[in-house]
């Protein structure tokens, strides 16, 4: 399966409409939503082997990444929603002849590393872990803060879990630091924390999902490169391998 995934990314790259072996190695700036942390660092050392281009990725929410680019900040690549882009290609802040929509990641509980994993198999086990727990820690800036808000309100227990749950600019260390038995996140996120147990994600009932688009900005110093990539992330191979991260494809809707 490796080398079918090399043999399909080696055509891609240096095919007749992609890469030329005379193309001189960039530095590709990207600057991404956690959503899509546990997709980009499975697919991204592929692309910097095949080119020679180096990918140096900010993981910032998404209100950071656009206001790094209303600062005029330089950088490549932003990963956002496929709103924000919209919006950003309106402002000019986007280059308007190309973006990607990379699909969607759900949310997910992660926990302390080491202990049982609870129940979140179904809504009601779910429920009952979450009103278990003495506190549960989730985004406050980020959009899985925001999905996991409408799922207590799905479930019926936004009111009692109200004393339960904390919003914190660093969920992971809210829970690293014990302060809460359990966090939000979105499964791309999740699955890369270290010093965090991954529980899972949430029953599919009550999911939530956000949603992932890229562009290139309209001061990259390293335009060709960005386009490069975003057609290799859009490549049937990588898209695979992103989903086994979380990623799910455009196509699931």
């Amino acid at each position: 399966m490796y080398l079918t995934f090399v043999r399909s990314i080696t055509c891609l790259l240096f095919g007749a409409t992609a890469l030329s072996t005379a193309v001189i190695a960039a530095e590709i700036k990207v600057s991404s939503t956690p959503a899509a942390t546990a997709a980009l660092r499975a697919a991204v050392p592929e692309f910097e082997r095949a080119t020679g281009h180096k990918v140096l990725i900010d993981f910032l929410n998404i209100a950071g990444t656009r206001s790094r680019i209303m600062a005029g900040e330089p950088f490549d690549i932003a990963i956002v929603s496929p709103k924000a882009v919209a919006e950003l290609q309106q402002q000019g802040k986007l280059a308007p002849d190309v973006s990607l929509n990379m699909g969607r990641t759900g949310l997910a509980l992660v926990g302390h590393k080491g202990l049982p994993k609870p129940d979140i198999s179904s809504v009601e086990s779910f429920k009952r872990t979450l009103l278990n727990a003495k506190l549960v820690a989730y985004s406050a800036t980020g959009e899985s803060g925001i999905g996991f808000l409408k799922v207590l309100e799905k479930m019926g227990i936004a009111a009692e879990m109200k004393p339960r749950i904390r919003s914190s600019s660093n969920m992971a260390s809210v829970v690293e630091s014990g302060e809460a038995e359990l966090g939000n996140t979105g499964i791309g996120a999740g699955l890369t924390y270290t010093q965090l147990e991954f529980i899972g994600p949430l029953p599919a009932e009550v999911q939530e999902y956000v949603y992932i688009a890229a562009g290139v900005t309209s001061n990259a110093k390293s335009a060709e490169a960005a386009r490069a990539l975003l057609r290799y992330l859009a490549d049937p191979a990588v898209v695979r391998v992103m989903s086994a991260k979380g990623l799910e494809p455009p196509a699931a809707k």
